[in-house]
């Protein structure tokens, strides 16, 4: 049953998602390795705005998601989850990060808090993802990004082994999948709207490179896909990026109307590829779960109460000192994985269990 960017653009010298940082200056903010520990589940509390001169009321948090329908019996005391994907799998901006290299503060940050966690005990839950992971990493090595600014430049941060590999043993009756995003330089492509002359979003060039980069992820997921529903008998839900950005009403910082609209259809656009390969996987246990689209809607990079990590002036401060807090924006916070939680949860209410 099947249910209902852009790789190398425009690369600065500086990293991607820093120009994100900088590049949403202004918006508001709100305060992501193998199987985690027995650690148990808490939410980050949301950071007040410095600038406010009364008392802040806190970020709202969406209330603890309880499995439903199907998904309840999967997730009882023997179900076991399994996590892939990039940093929106592995809960990038959560907090509570794992080593994915035992004994090492690594670039995975993969966190006690993604979506879906909160679901199964946590000593039944295998999160194998990695921050900067495209879907090549699923069948082949990564190698980790530098987490010391100090480092020398002969540093080797070390690499982690394919996914798939990793998940050899673990036999998982859920997988949770989220991954291409980085295949099409998403970050690179927002520092693009902040460096070049012409806006992002008026720039042709910008947006066919885009659209060319889209036209060739399809291929690669439908492979990934095939990959993992080889490696597992369970059903394997592929989760959609969320949309990061509401229906803009003004400018937010340094980004205008028209560069948030632009951001908005990317994330589109790239949510609509990984549908069509869906679509088009001949493995029986590949689902999309389309109501994680617009899981933060209300709560976007540029709202009051936001869900992402956005950028005000002490966020971007917090980011230029911090490699952590730099990785971090522009990801939801834990609030933001339960509010995708809780729109997976609805979602396997809607649909028949998996055969």
């Amino acid at each position: 049953m099947k249910n209902s960017a852009c790789a190398g653009a425009r690369r600065r010298a500086a990293a991607g998602i820093a120009g994100a940082a900088i590049l949403l200056s202004g918006c508001s903010t709100a305060p992501a390795a193998g199987p985690p520990s027995d650690s148990t589940t808490t939410t980050a509390a949301a950071s007040p705005d410095p600038t406010s001169t009364s008392s802040p009321s806190p970020t709202p948090t969406p209330e603890p998601p309880r499995p439903s329908g199907w998904l309840e019996e999967i997730t009882g005391d023997v179900g076991r989850l399994a996590i892939l994907g990039d940093s929106f799998a592995a809960g990038e901006g959560a907090d509570d990060y794992q080593p994915a290299v035992s004994g090492v503060r690594d670039s995975c940050h993969r966190s006690l808090h993604p979506a879906a966690a909160e679901l199964f005990a946590p000593q039944n839950i295998a999160n194998l993802a990695c921050s900067r992971a495209t879907t090549g990493h699923l069948t082949a090595q990564q190698r980790l990004a530098v987490t010391d600014s100090g480092a020398g430049p002969n540093t080797d941060p070390g690499t982690v082994p394919a996914q798939l590999e990793q998940l050899r043993g673990f036999e998982p009756t859920l997988v949770v999948l989220s991954v291409g995003g980085n295949n099409l330089d998403f970050a690179g492509i927002l520092q693009a709207c902040l460096l070049e002359t012409t806006p992002c979003s008026d720039d042709p060039q910008l947006a066919a490179h885009a659209a060319e980069q889209l036209s060739a992820l399809e291929a690669d997921l439908v492979d990934a896909y095939a990959g993992v529903a080889a490696a597992v008998s369970a059903p394997v839900l592929v989760l959609p990026y969320p949309q990061l950005f509401d229906e803009p009403d003004g400018d937010c910082g340094r980004l205008s109307t028209a560069e948030q609209r632009f951001g908005r259809d990317l994330i589109n656009d790239l949510n609509a590829v990984i549908r069509s390969a869906v679509d088009s996987s001949s493995a029986p246990n590949i689902y999309y779960v389309d109501a994680v689209e617009q899981a933060l809607a209300g709560h976007g990079a540029c709202s009051p109460e936001p869900f992402v990590h956005a950028a005000d002036v002490s966020g971007l401060l917090k980011a230029a000192d911090s490699f952590t807090a730099n990785q971090e924006l522009l990801h939801p916070t834990s609030a933001g994985y339960r509010a995708m939680t809780a729109e997976l949860v609805h979602w396997a209410a809607e649909h028949p269990v998996p055969q």
